[in-house]
């Protein structure tokens, strides 16, 4: 599989995180240098937008422009014409540190965690009317997130194990929080993820450098991605028929002859696994 890897992007984040697919073009973050980015394969254009603080992640509106989650809080961003407006989000005594990771449910809610030091990070859901609410804490790296059907997919990163929430498809609500499987077998830390249409789980492992297929339901490892850098941080499905699995990777920590070793690190990669992925849900707000 590793023989079918491109470099989309050769550009030297160094914390590229949260890819998402919409309208034609790859949207993802580069946290620490508080950016977004976009690139359109279909006319090879590359975009960067300075935010001025730490980024966790980006969804798409459906009324236009883009949410972010970022070490302040939530923040709609206009890519057209740079305007950015703050809105109403949790207090930094509950976020115990900068958003990471986020998704939106099927509703249109955004869900999204916090990354703490101490794991008494917080984990959030923002409604489609702007009103935010916290659903959990004790959150170490809140990570990867899905959703399948009535069934809700998480990831915080220390414990190194995926977690499963029923899902309420008509109110959103998550409960039920128990153990799906674990990737202690897996060199590294899981990251961030994406699922396909067969509802298996593509999980990315940072400093494991490679992205794992995973049964949902049993953990069994399907399919596996080697990627020629350590740091791999996570992945989306997008492209034509969804069919291209797009995968960011970071360069933070790295000393140079890290970065002599592993000179692709921060660079945005691209596979084509075999299968196609789901299309992305985006914020109703």
């Amino acid at each position: 599989m590793s023989d079918s890897l491109t470099i989309v992007w050769e550009r030297r984040s160094t914390v590229g995180e949260g890819p998402i697919w919409y309208q034609n073009a790859l949207y993802w973050v580069d946290i620490k240098q508080g950016k977004v980015l976009r690139c359109t394969p279909a006319t090879d254009e590359k975009e960067i937008w300075e935010i001025g603080q730490e980024v966790g992640t980006v969804v798409p509106r459906e009324s236009g422009g883009l949410l972010l989650a970022t070490d302040e809080g939530f923040m709609l961003f206009n890519p057209e014409n740079g305007s950015k407006e703050k809105i109403d989000s949790p207090p930094m005594d509950l976020m115990n540190g900068r958003f990471n990771d986020g998704k939106c449910d099927p509703l249109g809610h955004f869900l999204a965690g916090t990354i703490s030091s101490e794991k008494n990070g917080g984990f959030f859901r923002l409604s489609s009317e702007r009103k935010w609410r916290q659903l959990f804490d004790s959150v170490g790296c809140s990570n990867g997130l899905i959703w399948w059907e009535d069934e809700f997919y998480y990831i915080d990163s220390p414990t190194k194990r995926v977690d499963r929430f029923d899902y309420d498809t008509s109110s959103g609500k998550i409960s039920n929080r128990r153990v799906a499987f674990t990737t202690e077998d897996t060199p590294g830390i899981p990251d961030g993820m994406a699922i396909d249409s067969n509802g298996n789980l593509w999980i990315a492992f940072f400093n494991g450098s490679c992205v794992k297929c995973f049964n949902r339901k049993s953990g069994k490892v399907l399919e596996e991605i080697s990627l020629p850098v350590p740091k791999v941080t996570a992945c989306a499905f997008g492209g034509d028929e969804l069919k291209d699995l797009y995968i960011t990777t970071a360069s933070a920590g790295m000393d140079q002859s890290q970065l002599e070793t592993y000179p692709k690190s921060g660079n945005l990669f691209l596979c084509q696994p075999g299968v196609s992925g789901l299309p992305a849900n985006v914020y109703k707000g």
